[in-house]
């Protein structure tokens, strides 16, 4: 019986010896910037960069320890930010809202001072979320910067849908109406746009579209997101490294959003009018499934894959005219690192664009 007692506790070591991943050394961030004046200006404000990162001691060698902690738990000692809520009716019939957060110092800062963060969190995230609330607090105290969180379609609980749709993979139209009616109300401000995950996704989209931006919109910083959803998906539906898991949750939090908004989003008409069928939505076991059964037919896609073809930033990069830090973790659960190729390959070609890839976040 002690046998069997020491193989069980040998056993669970390892495990836990491998999630935390011990054996890691601290290293420096490993970048890639073909504009080395770029480089240079960021490396004065944020000397960090040059130097190993220690992480917290035993958890903070793991990306799945550093992803779970930073996202339910966040930050010890960070007080929460207090804004202020804006909703905004559109066309569609949808209700949009975000939230603003204004610096510390507020009615100290000069016109040349004024900036504003446009931030888009990840999928299903709000301004409510945990790491944003961080984020913000951080920005607002120490960097002394306006925020204004979008707060995704149907993602926040106390905000019902008024159309039948939520936010998706690929749609930038939201994103693009918040940063309207940030000029409306501060004209002289400037902005630069953060995206984590989803969001940033739908920030480097954002900037390579054919659209008119606004010309008060100096560039953009994306925190670890995937660039090709297609690709993205394939790893996935893998178990290893636990990604099977994490797409899982990220499946059943969608589900869980639908199911919140259910009489709007899947009334008789829109299940008549898109071909919806309950049963196959709220049985998806998978993201692929869900988007199948729902997100592609509400959204006049022939299938998921030209879905996730039309969503995926990594077809709109080559089109980006504007600055762009792309931020990404070596150890993130969810983003192994061949998905990072495309944008160190663009970012080794072109003058305008710039990458930074960080062993942590």
């Amino acid at each position: 019986m002690s046998t069997v007692i020491l193989a069980v506790v040998a056993v669970i070591l390892c495990v836990l010896f491998r999630i935390l991943n011990v054996n890691s050394e601290p290293t420096k961030p490993v970048v890639f910037c073909k504009d080395r004046n770029f480089f240079e200006s960021i490396l004065k404000m944020a000397p960090l960069l040059n130097e190993p990162y220690q992480p917290t001691r035993l958890w903070g060698f793991s990306g799945h320890v550093q992803t779970v902690v930073h996202s339910i738990i966040g930050r010890v000692r960070c007080p929460l930010p207090i804004g202020e809520r804006c909703l905004v009716n559109l066309t569609d019939g949808s209700t949009l809202t975000y939230d603003v957060y204004e610096p510390l110092e507020a009615k100290n800062i000069q016109p040349e001072d004024d900036f504003t963060l446009a931030i888009c969190p990840g999928i299903g995230n709000t301004s409510e979320s945990v790491y944003i609330r961080t984020f913000v607090h951080h920005a607002t105290h120490q960097g002394g910067y306006r925020c204004a969180v979008l707060n995704h379609v149907g993602a926040l609980t106390s905000v019902q849908v008024t159309a039948p749709r939520l936010f998706t993979y690929g749609h930038t139209d939201d994103f693009d109406m918040m940063l309207k009616q940030i000029l409306e109300r501060w004209p002289n401000t400037r902005i630069i746009a953060v995206g984590f995950s989803l969001g940033g996704n739908l920030v480097t989209k954002y900037f390579g579209e054919q659209r008119i931006r606004p010309s008060a919109l100096l560039g953009a910083i994306s925190v670890c997101q995937g660039y090709c959803a297609l690709e993205g998906t394939k790893w996935l539906l893998m178990w290893h490294n636990f990604r099977r898991f994490y797409l899982y949750f990220m499946t059943e939090n969608m589900k869980s959003i639908i199911l919140r908004h259910r009489k709007v989003l899947l009334s008789e008409d829109v299940r008549k009018k898109h071909k919806l069928n309950e049963r196959d939505i709220f049985s998806a076991a998978t993201l692929p499934e869900l988007d199948e059964a729902y997100t592609r037919r509400v959204h006049n896609f022939g299938s998921v894959r030209e879905l996730y073809q039309w969503s995926s930033s990594v077809n709109y990069l080559k089109d980006i005219r504007s600055p762009m830090i792309f931020i990404n973790a070596k150890d993130d659960p969810l983003v192994p690192e061949p998905m990072l190729s495309p944008v160190r390959n663009l970012a080794c070609m072109l003058n305008i664009l710039h990458s930074l890839q960080f062993s942590y976040f």
